[in-house]
């Protein structure tokens, strides 16, 4: 079978300002997938900057697998897009959406690139253009959540309300009108919000540009402030322990469409750290686990066996077809959704880390190897490992290298932004090690910072020994 795997990009992108350096190196890992399945014959096809998929020097791919034909899309619009990925003559075309900024819809023009395909007779694996659009605005997710919650399984998510930007700011502007009356019902119904709340943009990348308010009157001046330049959603804090998950799985069943349920895979939760505002922060969080819904101290704790039901439901609900990822707060006696970002993510190289398996590895197993919907630590043919994800500043090729090397080190990916004027921007180095047991994770993260103390940011390993602590 002659095996698609795309990408699309919206926003402009200078490979000249970003430098990034993935060990080991894409190539490599796209490498050991072909050498596996010596049966298929694997094409790439992308947009700068191809995240997940190239190794790029400037705006040239780097670095090739010997045994994977590659190909940059030349066009823009969907419909060219998906006729130039039809000449590639794909049996099966899959999507490997990314994420940039300022608007994570990149999953909303890989569906449609989809839809056109689907058309010229290429199967593919591809969120609908429906559910992309649910998941890329915040409220129409929480509107979602709200619709399916039937059949004794809820998805919990917080209780919010939705600032209309256009009304907010010029509803009372006519002449004949004295009053904003539409502003005035937005701040009476915030005033009966469970503070603290987080406020945020409907159609926001990860947590950029969120902040947690502890009163109403602060809510008011950030409202009224010139922060506020599109719609908005304010919604409660919910308080507990913050996790994401991933889910692969087609809505059709087995990618050959003959079962016609949903065959859908929920990987097991990692737990995040957060930062002073109490919130998960992509370039600031830790990562460990997973938490195993076979330890049964862990699945009575964190319940487990309920999360799995709730995101099976959410899954099937939403018609995913694909990889999704899902940001959760366990409060201690239930599940929350946050939000469901139907991409590839910083979780997708965890887990594969975690499953001893290069990335392309683990995309390949769950959507179109496996047929099989049980949902356990087994279902993949693999034992996930105890894994920490940390980040380190920005390092010199010299110690990026020493990092690799070193037996427990699983991943490194450094991204370096020269354009970037605030330090938070410029980039960071991120680090997955793995032990065999809890135990030994926790004497490989003491181990690596005692290597690299002359770099290391002490924050960043308070916070992942203190996770440590957590039963994983």
């Amino acid at each position: 079978m002659r095996i698609l795997f795309y990408s699309t990009n919206s926003s402009l992108y200078d490979g000249e300002k970003i430098l990034t350096k993935t060990l080991p190196s894409w190539a490599e890992q796209w490498d050991s997938l072909a050498k596996k399945q010596p049966e298929h014959e694997f094409v790439i096809a992308s947009q700068l900057p191809g995240m997940f998929m190239l190794d790029l020097k400037g705006n040239e791919i780097a670095q090739k697998s010997e045994k994977i034909q590659y190909h940059l899309i030349q066009n823009d619009s969907e419909k060219k897009i998906a006729e130039e990925l039809a000449d590639l003559k794909p049996d099966l075309a899959i999507a490997l959406s990314f994420y940039v900024t300022p608007y994570d819809w990149l999953t909303v023009k890989d569906a449609m690139v989809a839809d056109f395909l689907r058309k010229t007779g290429i199967r593919t694996i591809c969120h609908p253009v429906e559910s992309a659009l649910i998941c890329f605005d915040k409220w129409e997710s929480h509107n979602f959540f709200e619709k399916i919650n039937s059949d004794g399984i809820s998805v919990n998510h917080a209780k919010a309300v939705h600032l209309h930007h256009e009304l907010f700011i010029n509803a009372g502007n006519r002449p004949e009108t004295k009053s904003n009356v539409y502003r005035d019902a937005i701040f009476h119904q915030i005033k009966k919000l469970r503070f603290p709340v987080i406020i945020k943009d409907t159609t926001g990348l990860s947590s950029f540009g969120a902040d947690v308010v502890n009163n109403f009157e602060e809510a008011l001046g950030i409202l009224r402030s010139k922060k506020t330049t599109s719609d908005r959603i304010i919604e409660e804090m919910i308080s507990g322990d913050q996790f994401g998950c991933e889910i692969y799985g087609t809505s059709a069943g087995t990618f050959d469409g003959k079962s016609g349920e949903g065959d859908y895979k929920i990987l097991p939760p990692f737990l995040f750290s957060v930062n002073q505002y109490g919130i998960t922060s992509p370039k600031q969080s830790v990562k460990i686990g997973p938490f195993l819904e076979e330890n049964e101290a862990l699945n009575e704790k964190y319940k487990l066996s309920e999360l799995r039901k709730m995101l099976l439901k959410l899954a099937k609900a939403l018609k995913l077809d694909g990889i999704a990822q899902v940001d959760l707060v366990f409060t201690g006696e239930k599940w929350f959704v946050v939000e469901v970002n139907p991409r590839l993510s910083g979780m997708s190289t965890t887990y594969a880390a975690s499953a001893g398996l290069y990335l392309s590895e683990v995309i390949f197993e769950n959507l179109i190897n496996s047929s099989q919907s049980a949902q356990s630590s087994q279902r993949f043919g693999f034992q996930f490992k105890p894994t920490v994800n940390i980040k380190f500043p920005i390092l010199p090729k010299e110690r990026l290298l020493e990092l690799n090397a070193l037996p427990y080190t699983a991943f490194v990916n450094q991204i370096k932004n020269r354009a970037a004027r605030q330090i938070r921007e410029q980039g960071y180095c991120e680090v997955i090690l793995t032990g065999e047991t809890a135990t030994e994770l926790k004497e490989n993260l003491l181990d690596l910072r005692e290597r690299f103390s002359d770099v290391a940011e002490e924050h960043f390993f308070e916070r992942a020994l203190s996770l440590c602590d957590k039963p994983v």
